[in-house]
């Protein structure tokens, strides 16, 4: 059926309704966001099978190894922008579809082997590369693919919202203390950070708060907010 859409952004609208083999992107995301449709709409869904089939996502599949990692097993935060972290980060922002066995095997993979033992994501894996950017542009492509309500990402939800607020953190020199901060990452709460002299970032809270904003209002709860 025709796409009519009217008002002053009109022209913009219908510009990212093109279709664009090697960006197919935007017409998806100006479908779901812009014009409402559901998930079932038959233009979305053959949106979101042009996403697979065509521009960079199935360029960023290709490379993936079947265990679902990229580059080298391990966090995935290195290498910047072509490990496993980032891998999963652009797919989300790309449209990958969720159900896709290869994208779930990422989002797997990530859930499993990026966390440190607080549940919270790290860049090498352990309490001392917690960082509030990674916390929310992970937290935030997850809940993107689907994976709302995943035990996994529930945990790594109510550390990201904890670590801000500080509930039940020690501070970074109580090093007896089971549960902390580190000097090295998240170094204490209203979004300190070692990358940013241990002063609030305000990188890291727009992060955050961007992945908060994804958990619908039904599901939020103290764990998540």
């Amino acid at each position: 059926m025709p796409i009519e859409f009217n008002g002053p952004f009109a022209a913009s609208v219908r510009f990212l309704l093109e279709p664009d083999a090697a960006n197919p992107g935007p017409r998806l995301f100006a479908l779901r966001e812009l014009l409402h449709r559901p998930p079932d709409d038959p233009e979305v869904a053959a949106a979101q099978r042009a996403v697979m089939e065509t521009g960079p996502v199935p360029a960023i599949l290709a490379a993936q190894n079947p265990e679902g990692w990229w580059i080298k097993p391990g966090p995935g935060y290195s290498p910047k922008y072509t490990g496993t972290v980032w891998s999963v980060m652009f797919l989300a922002q790309l449209g990958a579809d969720g159900q896709d066995a290869r994208v779930r095997a990422a989002c797997n993979y990530v859930l499993d082997h990026t966390r440190a033992p607080c549940g919270g994501f790290s860049a090498d894996g352990k309490p001392t590369g917690l960082i509030h950017c990674l916390q929310g542009n992970l937290c935030a492509a997850l809940l993107d693919l689907g994976l709302l309500g995943d035990p996994r990402l529930d945990a790594a939800l109510g550390w990201m919202a904890r670590s801000v607020t500080g509930e039940g953190i020690a501070p970074a020199g109580e090093k007896d203390a089971p549960l902390r901060y580190y000097r090295s990452g998240n170094s204490g709460p209203n979004f300190a950070c070692s990358a940013n002299n241990h002063e609030p970032c305000a990188w890291g809270a727009v992060k955050v708060l961007w992945a908060l904003g994804k958990v619908p209002d039904a599901q939020r709860h103290a764990a998540r907010c």
